[in-house]
């Protein structure tokens, strides 16, 4: 097994050691050291303070106040991640102390005044249990985005590999190391998370500096990387911009800020040999080759190049669509940022059209521009060239090739401000949601009711897009779960979340409204945020009696959860032992977005049976739309388009039988072009009991051509007939779909894997 397939999150310390500790103990280095009992530990650096807490809290301080940043050191394990509880946690001054933890050994904590670091060393004791476990640091990213060497600006989605991540490189960037060893990065709602085996006593590095291109000097100097200068100018914009270097792989390694006046001068290792600048949302320099240590400077221009309109309609009606264009670099052309990773009017190279009609600037270039709307339509697409001054007009025309009449697409969990979390404006979330083919949405904001309405009618989307109003309730103090409830009511507080415990939670969600819906989001996420996990459930085991049983639907398919499919189905076994018990959860698929850029919304997603025909669907009150997600009368799904018949009953329905049978039914699996499906089986009771291959299909992009009815017949992946033998004990049958390759090979950010499941057909005597 490779070091890389052991590292499991093992939290590497990648950002802040808080200030608050309690404890202390005689401890001994070199001599004797002081016995303190201050309720916390703190060491200071020449312009940074970091202080550790006795409950695994870090904090990072600069001494202007420009930077504050709260973390955790953390332990991975089997059952998810949690702060390491500290004992006997001393200091013999203001450089060094050391603690204690329950079973993984000792920590010493070491600031370097000169550097402004801290380094941490973790001594694992001989019964630290499972080597495989991690330990590490936990950071919340604050709207900033991380940048891992090797694999440049991380996702939402992000499980990587690599020596050195940094956060934040504008104001008083924060980096971290781990000596000798790659560290296994993930990026999470809860932040992002460095990490290392226990086994193999980890030594971090955390640092904060003023610029950019020191913390690179101080991370590169602790890994004992050799480094030579790189410095030069950005011209052809005024202010900052971002240098990037690139290896001989074309992969990014360096990410610099340069000074107001476009200079930079820095270190970086000889390994890197080809650079370019980004000096706004469509200001990016050419690719140049430049060797660090080379005795010229490094010039890189970001001058203006072209523009590009785009306008995009549905190719049937020719009218125009809300839609959302990707701009992908072809033949060397680095891919365009239009804006923050937040913005629906730009993020990176996204941009949300709500009028169905865009006009950009672009640097110089070759490009494919892509137009999509959501899982049910193509994907159009164009490649075009960008001439300095010039400007290119282009139209693209998606269809709406996967019909699903009397369905709506559904996302349940959403986030938007004023979620602490997510910087996106509620309007930015809509527009979002509506170019994804969203009909239905539900905004979930942490203890706080999320109310779409005044952003739907701002936007004049009321045709598109239809709300109720919802909350999503974040336990703390203690943590044990996040759970989903609407519709809410605007002008009531949500239930209580503080100090609290589950009976509290979910008797103020069924106070006043019992057509309420309470979900159970993510259960099978970290011990903060997974309402089994929390309380120590094990797939396989009877719940434990603490374990409330009474919600109305279990999200056995999360955004987070999308790009790592075996969490969705431990998910799944969990639901199935439920519905073996005799309890009728609805399931839910939802993306929990917190960005645009990134997991986009939309993805998976709930597709809500509310009719027979278009007309029905587009007539649904939302009312009406909530009771069907609470009676099962759903499909969740990343990409297939599932139809489950059996003996005339849908998904959420009732078979009756008065002897044992033969039930006949049928199964279709749909997709649009560029969704991959490679395989589909029914299961029953838990079981699969048939497995059909379906032949996968390259990714297709472009015009579809023929009549409507011709490009929906080309959506068809398996029609089948299905025979369900049942006993005489009463049963549920669903099915499922699923494909190989993931999405990202056409939507940037996606890696996800197309999955769909049914909601069950329940079988009674």
């Amino acid at each position: 097994m490779s070091d890389q397939e052991r590292a499991k999150p093992i939290a590497v310390l990648v950002l802040a050691i808080v200030f608050a500790v309690a404890g202390v103990h005689t401890l001994h280095r070199c001599g004797e050291v002081r016995e303190r009992t201050a309720p916390s530990v703190t060491l200071e650096s020449k312009h940074v303070h970091f202080a550790i807490h006795r409950d695994g809290r870090l904090h990072i301080e600069t001494a202007d106040g420009a930077r504050k940043v709260d973390a955790e050191i953390v332990v991975v394990e089997e059952e998810g991640a949690a702060p390491i509880a500290l004992t006997d946690l001393a200091t013999d001054g203001k450089t060094i102390a050391r603690a204690h933890t329950a079973h993984e050994g000792e920590i010493t904590f070491t600031a370097d005044a000169a550097h402004d670091s801290l380094d941490v060393a973790f001594v694992h004791s001989a019964d630290a249990g499972n080597e495989e476990n991690h330990v590490g640091l936990r950071v919340p990213l604050e709207g900033r985005a991380a940048f891992l060497a090797g694999r440049g600006e991380l996702a939402d989605l992000s499980s990587e590999y690599g020596r050195f991540v940094i956060v934040s490189d504008l104001v008083h960037p924060l980096g971290v190391t781990a000596a000798g060893a790659d560290m296994h990065v993930e990026i999470s709602a809860m932040g992002v998370r460095a990490t290392t085996p226990i086994g193999r006593d980890p030594h971090f590095t955390v640092g904060v500096a003023n610029a950019g291109g020191a913390i690179w000097s101080l991370l590169y100097e602790r890994a004992k990387v050799e480094t030579k200068h790189v410095k030069g100018t950005v011209t052809g914009a005024p202010g900052v911009s971002q240098i990037v270097g690139l290896d001989d792989n074309g992969a990014p390694q360096i990410r610099v800020a340069t000074d107001v006046a476009g200079r930079f001068d820095f270190r970086a290792p000889a390994s890197i040999t080809s650079w370019y600048a980004s000096a706004s949302a469509t200001r990016t320099s050419a690719p140049v080759l430049y060797t660090p240590g080379t005795a010229w400077p490094l010039v890189l221009d970001v001058s203006d190049g072209g523009e590009l309109h785009a306008r995009i309609f549905d190719f049937d009606d020719h009218k125009p669509i809300t839609a959302r264009l990707v701009v992908h670099g072809i033949d060397g052309t680095l891919d365009p940022s239009f804006g923050p990773d937040y913005r629906a009017s730009g993020a990176g190279p996204i941009i949300d059209a709500l009028r169905g009609e865009v006009t950009t600037p672009l640097p110089a270039g070759k490009y494919r521009v892509a137009a999509t709307k959501g899982l049910e339509w193509s994907i159009d697409t164009r490649v075009i060239a960008i001439d300095p001054g010039k400007r290119v007009d282009i139209d693209l025309s998606p269809r709406h090739v996967v019909p699903t009449p009397g369905e709506l697409g559904a996302d349940l969990h959403v986030h938007a401000r004023p979620s602490f979390d997510s910087p996106v404006t509620a309007e930015d979330r809509v527009l979002s949601l509506v170019a994804a083919g969203i009909d239905f949405a539900v905004p979930t904001e942490h203890n706080l009711v999320g109310n779409y309405a005044p952003s739907i009618k701002l936007l004049d989307v009321e045709g598109q897009l239809s709300s109720v109003p919802g909350v999503e309730i974040t336990t703390y103090m203690p943590k044990f779960g996040h759970f989903g409830i609407f519709p809410w009511p605007t002008d009531k507080p949500p239930p209580p979340f503080k100090a609290t415990d589950v009976n509290k939670v979910f008797a103020g969600a069924r106070a006043g409204d019992p057509k309420r819906v309470l979900v159970v989001h993510h259960p099978r996420l970290t011990r903060e945020i997974g309402y089994f996990t929390a309380f120590g459930w094990k797939s396989g085991d009877p719940p434990p009696g603490a374990l409330r049983t009474d919600f109305d639907a279990i999200e056995v398919f999360n955004g987070y959860e999308s790009a790592q499919l075996d969490r969705v189905e431990a998910v799944l076994d969990d639901w199935y032992a439920f519905l073996n018990a005799g309890k009728r959860y609805a399931a839910t698929g939802s993306s929990d977005s917190h960005r645009v850029q990134y997991q986009w919304a939309g993805y998976p997603r709930t597709m809500v049976r509310v009719g027979a025909t278009n007309d029905e669907e587009r007539k649904a009150d939302p009312i009406a739309i909530v009771a069907a997600i609470k009676a099962g009368h759903a499909t969740v799904t990343s990409g297939p388009i599932i139809e489950l018949e059996l003996e005339g009953a849908r998904p959420g329905g009732d078979v009756v039988m008065t002897t044992p049978h033969t039930l006949i039914g049928r199964l279709v699996v749909r997709a649009a072009p560029w969704v991959d499906v490679t395989s589909a089986k029914i299961v029953v009771g838990g079981k699969a009991v048939e497995t059909f291959d379906v032949p996968s299909r390259p990714t297709m992009t472009g015009p579809e051509s023929g009549t409507l009815d011709e490009a929906a017949a080309r959506t068809v992946r398996l029609q089948a007939e299905v025979r369900v033998e049942v006993g005489a004990d009463p049963t549920w049958v669903l099915a499922i779909a699923r494909g190989t390759r993931t999405l990202d090979d056409i939507l940037p950010f996606m890696p996800i894997q197309p999955f769909a499941v049914t909601n069950p057909i329940f079988i009674h005597r």
